[in-house]
């Protein structure tokens, strides 16, 4: 309805101002018509020139890799923009990348680091002996390391002289079946090597070691050797007497059936046999030191 015709139906001013509002409104709808067909038409041709690009792009992109030509001026690859970090930036994105690998890295060093320092500084034993017995001697493990000390050259040139004593009982004389199975993994894992050379044992435990059939014994008879020396049987030499209880400071009820044995060289699953004939000649000259070190001192003590 046209408002002019209606005049008379609206009051003067009020007819002004709704005529005037109308008219604004037709106004705007126009602008917003008018920006929205210029945007579409915007969109639609950036869309056909974007189409258009990459249809050339395509183009060039197939004569770049079937050598028809060397370089294109429509495809160009834009260098990545450096970023310039201080040193702290650079510290802590070199971190938050690398976080993982490098605590790795420091765990590994610190892992190796200390093995090797362990190995270098541990005192390397010039000879060790395994002892089976199951007695009070076993509290006296230092002061029989010290007695031999005294016969035992420098083997392995680290400038000291050290006896290393392995203790491992071989008794079934205890309820406790995980002390005895971890005794004897330590003993039988020991002589699978040809380093063990000498065993010290008494006559308690000895049936583990020692065999009256000499192709079955454990141990080497070198009686033949010591023919003079009372102390030195088939089985090996006996650590009796004052003297010795002496040197292990040993003195109250001391077992008189304690007896250091020679292994007979054998191939082991680690060493040769010839290895282990090395160990048990430089063995054998300890062993004969040890035995006629007690034989003087015991007759010195008789006299």
């Amino acid at each position: 309805m046209d408002k002019k015709k209606d005049k008379s139906l609206i009051p003067d001013d009020d007819f002004e101002y709704e005529l005037k509002r109308y008219e604004d409104e037709e106004k705007a709808y126009e602008r917003y018509q008018k920006e929205l067909d210029e945007y579409n038409e915007r969109i639609e041709q950036e869309r056909k020139d974007y189409e258009k690009q990459l249809g050339n792009e395509k183009i060039e992109l197939v004569k770049l890799k079937s050598g028809v030509i060397d370089e294109s001026e429509i495809i160009k690859e834009e260098a990545p923009e450096v970023i310039k970090l201080s040193k702290i930036e650079w510290i802590k994105n070199f971190w938050w990348h690398n976080k993982i690998v490098i605590i790795l890295v420091v765990f590994a060093i610190a892992v190796v680091s200390y093995i090797t320092y362990d190995s270098l500084s541990r005192v390397k034993p010039d000879i060790k002996i395994m002892m089976t017995v199951n007695n009070g001697l076993v509290n006296r493990m230092e002061e029989v390391a010290d007695y031999f000390e005294k016969f035992c050259p420098d083997i392995n040139g680290d400038g000291e002289v050290n006896v290393q004593i392995l203790s491992a009982p071989l008794t079934d004389n205890t309820d406790d079946y995980v002390q005895i199975q971890q005794y004897q993994e330590v003993y039988l894992a020991n002589m699978q090597t040809g380093e063990i050379i000498f065993i010290l044992t008494d006559d308690k435990t000895d049936t583990d070691i020692y065999n009256d059939n000499e192709s079955d014994n454990l141990l080497s008879d070198v009686s033949a050797d010591f023919t003079d020396n009372e102390f030195v049987t088939n089985k090996g030499l006996y650590l009796k007497g004052d003297y010795i209880e002496d040197m292990f400071k040993y003195h109250t009820d001391y077992p008189q059936d304690i007896y250091l044995g020679l292994r007979e060289p054998i191939k082991t699953l680690k060493d040769s046999k010839e290895d282990m004939q090395k160990n048990y000649d430089i063995a054998y000259k300890i062993f004969k030191a040890v035995a006629e070190d007690i034989k003087e001192n015991t007759d010195t003590a008789k006299k």
